[in-house]
Protein backbone atom coordinates (compact mmCIF):
# COMPACT_ATOMS: atom_id res chain seq x y z
CA UNK A 1 0.00 0.00 0.00
CA UNK A 2 2.78 2.30 1.05
CA UNK A 3 6.49 3.27 1.31
CA UNK A 4 8.75 5.61 2.80
CA UNK A 5 11.93 6.38 1.27
CA UNK A 6 13.82 9.36 1.89
CA UNK A 7 11.65 11.23 3.30
CA UNK A 8 9.03 10.37 -0.13
CA UNK A 9 5.71 8.72 0.26
CA UNK A 10 4.30 6.82 -1.89
CA UNK A 11 1.09 5.53 -1.60
CA UNK A 12 -1.30 3.14 -4.17
CA UNK A 13 -4.51 4.03 -4.21
CA UNK A 14 -5.55 1.25 -6.42
CA UNK A 15 -5.10 -1.17 -3.06
CA UNK A 16 -8.08 -3.62 -3.14
CA UNK A 17 -8.33 -2.54 0.61
CA UNK A 18 -7.39 -0.79 3.28
CA UNK A 19 -7.36 -0.83 7.22
CA UNK A 20 -8.12 3.08 8.85
CA UNK A 21 -4.86 1.71 11.28
CA UNK A 22 -2.87 1.38 8.32
CA UNK A 23 -3.42 4.85 7.24
CA UNK A 24 -2.92 6.22 10.77
CA UNK A 25 0.58 4.77 11.40
CA UNK A 26 1.23 6.40 7.63
CA UNK A 27 0.25 9.64 9.30
CA UNK A 28 2.07 9.64 12.37
CA UNK A 29 5.55 8.77 10.96
CA UNK A 30 4.81 11.39 7.89
CA UNK A 31 4.05 14.46 10.10
CA UNK A 32 6.86 13.19 12.87
CA UNK A 33 9.09 13.58 9.95
CA UNK A 34 7.76 16.89 9.40
CA UNK A 35 8.55 17.85 12.73
CA UNK A 36 11.96 16.98 12.77
CA UNK A 37 12.37 19.24 10.05
CA UNK A 38 11.93 16.95 6.78
CA UNK A 39 10.89 17.92 3.59
CA UNK A 40 8.57 14.99 2.99
CA UNK A 41 7.20 14.73 -0.69
CA UNK A 42 4.40 12.62 -1.77
CA UNK A 43 3.25 10.81 -4.36
CA UNK A 44 0.06 8.81 -5.42
CA UNK A 45 0.95 5.59 -7.94
CA UNK A 46 -1.94 5.13 -9.62
CA UNK A 47 -4.40 7.83 -8.16
CA UNK A 48 -8.13 6.80 -8.75
CA UNK A 49 -10.39 9.38 -7.77
CA UNK A 50 -13.61 7.62 -7.66
CA UNK A 51 -12.06 4.49 -6.24
CA UNK A 52 -13.18 3.16 -3.03
CA UNK A 53 -9.87 3.32 -1.61
CA UNK A 54 -9.18 7.20 -1.83
CA UNK A 55 -12.86 7.75 -1.29
CA UNK A 56 -12.45 5.59 1.94
CA UNK A 57 -8.97 7.45 3.17
CA UNK A 58 -10.23 10.28 2.54
CA UNK A 59 -13.51 10.30 4.86
CA UNK A 60 -11.12 8.97 7.48
CA UNK A 61 -9.50 12.66 7.42
CA UNK A 62 -5.76 11.26 5.62
CA UNK A 63 -5.40 13.73 3.20
CA UNK A 64 -6.38 16.32 5.87
CA UNK A 65 -3.74 14.66 8.11
CA UNK A 66 -1.28 14.95 5.22
CA UNK A 67 -1.73 18.64 4.05
CA UNK A 68 -2.53 17.17 0.50
CA UNK A 69 -5.76 18.93 -1.20
CA UNK A 70 -8.22 16.73 -1.93
CA UNK A 71 -11.83 17.21 -3.32
CA UNK A 72 -14.14 15.15 -1.93
CA UNK A 73 -17.32 13.82 -4.95
CA UNK A 74 -19.22 12.58 -1.86
CA UNK A 75 -21.41 13.05 0.94
CA UNK A 76 -20.51 12.58 4.11
CA UNK A 77 -22.29 9.98 6.19
CA UNK A 78 -22.19 10.20 10.09
CA UNK A 79 -19.74 7.90 11.99
CA UNK A 80 -21.43 7.55 15.09
CA UNK A 81 -21.98 3.82 16.26
CA UNK A 82 -19.45 2.97 13.49
CA UNK A 83 -15.84 4.49 12.87
CA UNK A 84 -13.84 7.08 14.38
CA UNK A 85 -11.97 9.00 12.13
CA UNK A 86 -8.10 9.61 12.28
CA UNK A 87 -7.93 11.68 14.97
CA UNK A 88 -4.74 13.54 16.89
CA UNK A 89 -5.02 13.47 20.76
CA UNK A 90 -3.46 15.26 23.62
CA UNK A 91 -4.79 15.50 27.32
CA UNK A 92 -7.52 18.03 25.89
CA UNK A 93 -9.25 15.37 24.22
CA UNK A 94 -7.62 12.17 25.59
CA UNK A 95 -11.05 11.12 27.53
CA UNK A 96 -13.39 12.75 24.94
CA UNK A 97 -12.22 10.72 22.33
CA UNK A 98 -11.59 7.65 24.28
CA UNK A 99 -15.27 7.72 25.25
CA UNK A 100 -15.70 8.10 21.92
CA UNK A 101 -14.69 4.65 20.98
CA UNK A 102 -16.14 3.12 23.62
CA UNK A 103 -19.57 4.73 22.62
CA UNK A 104 -19.11 3.04 19.63
CA UNK A 105 -19.19 0.09 21.01
CA UNK A 106 -22.11 0.37 23.73
CA UNK A 107 -24.67 1.75 20.56
CA UNK A 108 -24.01 -1.85 19.04
CA UNK A 109 -24.69 -3.99 22.13
CA UNK A 110 -21.60 -5.29 22.00
CA UNK A 111 -20.86 -8.40 24.70
CA UNK A 112 -20.45 -5.67 27.96
CA UNK A 113 -18.19 -7.83 29.97
CA UNK A 114 -15.64 -7.44 27.05
CA UNK A 115 -16.44 -4.04 27.26
CA UNK A 116 -16.14 -3.38 30.76
CA UNK A 117 -12.41 -4.31 30.77
CA UNK A 118 -12.01 -2.82 27.43
CA UNK A 119 -13.32 0.48 28.76
CA UNK A 120 -10.14 0.49 31.52
CA UNK A 121 -7.47 -0.86 28.87
CA UNK A 122 -8.28 1.49 26.31
CA UNK A 123 -7.81 4.10 28.86
CA UNK A 124 -4.98 3.21 30.07
CA UNK A 125 -3.10 2.68 26.76
CA UNK A 126 -3.78 6.48 25.49
CA UNK A 127 -2.57 7.83 29.31
CA UNK A 128 0.44 5.65 28.78
CA UNK A 129 1.06 8.18 25.46
CA UNK A 130 0.27 11.13 27.77
CA UNK A 131 2.12 10.14 30.38
CA UNK A 132 5.16 8.29 29.14
CA UNK A 133 5.82 8.90 25.68
CA UNK A 134 6.74 12.75 26.58
CA UNK A 135 10.45 14.19 27.54
CA UNK A 136 11.00 14.82 31.13
CA UNK A 137 8.08 12.26 31.94
CA UNK A 138 5.69 15.06 32.51
CA UNK A 139 2.01 14.54 32.71
CA UNK A 140 0.53 16.15 29.31
CA UNK A 141 3.63 16.03 27.12
CA UNK A 142 2.76 13.21 25.29
CA UNK A 143 0.34 13.35 22.34
CA UNK A 144 -0.46 10.84 19.62
CA UNK A 145 -3.24 9.35 17.13
CA UNK A 146 -6.10 7.32 17.24
CA UNK A 147 -9.01 5.44 15.19
CA UNK A 148 -11.30 3.02 15.76
CA UNK A 149 -13.37 0.60 12.66
CA UNK A 150 -15.98 -1.76 14.16
CA UNK A 151 -17.25 -4.26 11.87
CA UNK A 152 -20.47 -5.75 12.69
CA UNK A 153 -21.23 -8.15 10.22
CA UNK A 154 -17.60 -10.06 11.71
CA UNK A 155 -18.16 -9.19 14.82
CA UNK A 156 -14.86 -7.74 14.96
CA UNK A 157 -13.07 -4.18 16.20
CA UNK A 158 -9.71 -3.19 15.69
CA UNK A 159 -7.85 -0.22 17.17
CA UNK A 160 -4.87 1.61 16.60
CA UNK A 161 -2.96 4.17 19.08
CA UNK A 162 0.20 5.23 17.64
CA UNK A 163 2.99 8.14 19.08
CA UNK A 164 6.82 9.38 18.13
CA UNK A 165 7.61 9.80 21.70
CA UNK A 166 10.40 8.02 23.64
CA UNK A 167 9.56 4.53 23.16
CA UNK A 168 9.16 1.74 25.32
CA UNK A 169 13.08 1.09 26.01
CA UNK A 170 13.91 4.52 26.69
CA UNK A 171 10.86 5.17 29.37
CA UNK A 172 11.52 2.11 31.29
CA UNK A 173 15.23 2.85 31.63
CA UNK A 174 15.87 6.18 31.82
CA UNK A 175 13.96 7.65 34.08
CA UNK A 176 15.76 8.36 37.44
CA UNK A 177 13.74 5.79 39.54
CA UNK A 178 12.81 3.11 37.42
CA UNK A 179 13.99 -0.36 38.71
CA UNK A 180 14.54 -1.48 35.20
CA UNK A 181 17.63 0.51 33.52
CA UNK A 182 19.58 -3.06 32.80
CA UNK A 183 16.95 -3.89 30.10
CA UNK A 184 18.43 -3.63 26.41
CA UNK A 185 15.67 -2.69 23.98
CA UNK A 186 14.40 -6.22 23.08
CA UNK A 187 13.96 -7.18 27.24
CA UNK A 188 11.85 -3.94 27.99
CA UNK A 189 9.38 -4.36 24.71
CA UNK A 190 8.94 -7.92 25.94
CA UNK A 191 8.46 -7.27 29.36
CA UNK A 192 6.17 -4.18 28.57
CA UNK A 193 3.07 -6.53 28.74
CA UNK A 194 4.09 -8.05 32.16
CA UNK A 195 2.62 -7.21 35.71
CA UNK A 196 3.98 -4.63 37.93
CA UNK A 197 6.62 -3.47 35.15
CA UNK A 198 6.74 0.13 35.30
CA UNK A 199 9.22 3.15 35.38
CA UNK A 200 7.77 3.91 38.74
CA UNK A 201 5.69 6.87 37.41
CA UNK A 202 2.89 4.17 37.19
CA UNK A 203 1.73 0.78 38.45
CA UNK A 204 2.38 -1.55 35.43
CA UNK A 205 -0.86 -2.80 35.27
CA UNK A 206 -2.38 -1.59 32.08
CA UNK A 207 -0.92 -3.18 29.38
CA UNK A 208 -1.06 -6.76 31.43
CA UNK A 209 -4.77 -6.29 31.92
CA UNK A 210 -4.59 -5.52 28.33
CA UNK A 211 -2.95 -8.77 27.10
CA UNK A 212 -5.04 -10.51 29.65
CA UNK A 213 -7.88 -9.71 27.77
CA UNK A 214 -6.32 -10.04 24.59
CA UNK A 215 -6.08 -13.95 25.75
CA UNK A 216 -9.47 -14.14 27.08
CA UNK A 217 -10.78 -12.56 23.69
CA UNK A 218 -8.91 -14.65 21.43
CA UNK A 219 -8.05 -11.39 19.73
CA UNK A 220 -5.13 -9.61 18.77
CA UNK A 221 -2.22 -7.23 20.29
CA UNK A 222 0.32 -5.97 18.44
CA UNK A 223 2.74 -3.41 20.32
CA UNK A 224 5.68 -1.87 18.41
CA UNK A 225 8.82 -0.24 19.61
CA UNK A 226 11.83 0.86 18.54
CA UNK A 227 13.55 -1.96 16.61
CA UNK A 228 11.21 -4.48 18.33
CA UNK A 229 7.26 -5.55 18.01
CA UNK A 230 5.93 -8.38 20.34
CA UNK A 231 2.61 -9.95 19.06
CA UNK A 232 0.44 -11.72 21.26
CA UNK A 233 -2.95 -13.41 20.77
CA UNK A 234 -2.72 -17.26 22.70
CA UNK A 235 1.32 -16.99 22.34
CA UNK A 236 3.38 -14.40 23.04
CA UNK A 237 6.27 -13.50 19.98
CA UNK A 238 8.74 -10.67 19.71
CA UNK A 239 11.05 -10.21 17.02
CA UNK A 240 13.51 -7.74 15.50
CA UNK A 241 11.76 -5.17 12.67
CA UNK A 242 11.94 -2.01 10.90
CA UNK A 243 12.53 0.78 13.33
CA UNK A 244 9.60 2.96 14.40
CA UNK A 245 10.04 5.72 16.49
CA UNK A 246 7.92 5.98 19.64
CA UNK A 247 5.12 3.41 20.17
CA UNK A 248 1.92 1.97 18.60
CA UNK A 249 -0.57 -0.26 20.03
CA UNK A 250 -2.78 -2.24 17.83
CA UNK A 251 -5.92 -4.31 19.52
CA UNK A 252 -8.33 -6.74 17.49
CA UNK A 253 -11.04 -7.93 19.59
CA UNK A 254 -13.77 -10.19 19.09
CA UNK A 255 -16.91 -8.37 19.95
CA UNK A 256 -18.76 -11.29 20.25
CA UNK A 257 -16.66 -12.77 22.85
CA UNK A 258 -17.13 -12.94 26.91
CA UNK A 259 -14.24 -12.13 29.16
CA UNK A 260 -14.33 -13.24 32.29
CA UNK A 261 -13.69 -9.95 34.33
CA UNK A 262 -12.80 -11.51 37.14
CA UNK A 263 -9.95 -12.82 36.08
CA UNK A 264 -8.53 -9.57 35.33
CA UNK A 265 -10.05 -7.19 38.39
CA UNK A 266 -10.46 -8.26 41.68
CA UNK A 267 -12.39 -5.56 42.56
CA UNK A 268 -15.66 -4.53 41.51
CA UNK A 269 -14.61 -0.45 40.75
CA UNK A 270 -14.36 -0.96 37.11
CA UNK A 271 -18.05 -2.47 36.58
CA UNK A 272 -18.92 0.29 38.55
CA UNK A 273 -17.70 2.80 36.49
CA UNK A 274 -18.12 1.40 32.97
CA UNK A 275 -22.08 1.17 34.27
CA UNK A 276 -22.13 4.62 35.32
CA UNK A 277 -20.74 5.98 32.34
CA UNK A 278 -23.24 3.01 30.26
CA UNK A 279 -26.42 4.72 31.84
CA UNK A 280 -24.93 8.05 31.50
CA UNK A 281 -24.73 7.54 27.75
CA UNK A 282 -27.59 5.78 27.26
CA UNK A 283 -29.59 8.45 28.92
CA UNK A 284 -27.85 11.14 26.49
CA UNK A 285 -29.00 8.78 23.49
CA UNK A 286 -32.67 8.74 24.73
CA UNK A 287 -32.68 12.86 25.26
CA UNK A 288 -31.34 13.52 21.52
CA UNK A 289 -34.46 11.14 20.09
Amino acid sequence: MTELINGRAHVNSNTQYLWSDQLLLLVTAINNLRNEGVDVQINFIEFNHFSKSVNYASRLNFFKHLRVPYIEDFSRKNPIGRFTEIKKFDENNALQLQREIVQILISNGVNEDMLIVLDYCLWEVIDNTLNHAGPEYKYGNGYGYLCCQYFPAINEVRIMIADNGIGIHSSLTQHPDSKYQHLNEAQAVGSCIKKGISNSAGKGFGLWATAALIRENKGELIIHSGNYQLQCSSEEVIYETAYWKGTYVFLRLNTNMPVSYELIFDRSDQRNNFLDFKEEFLDELDSLW
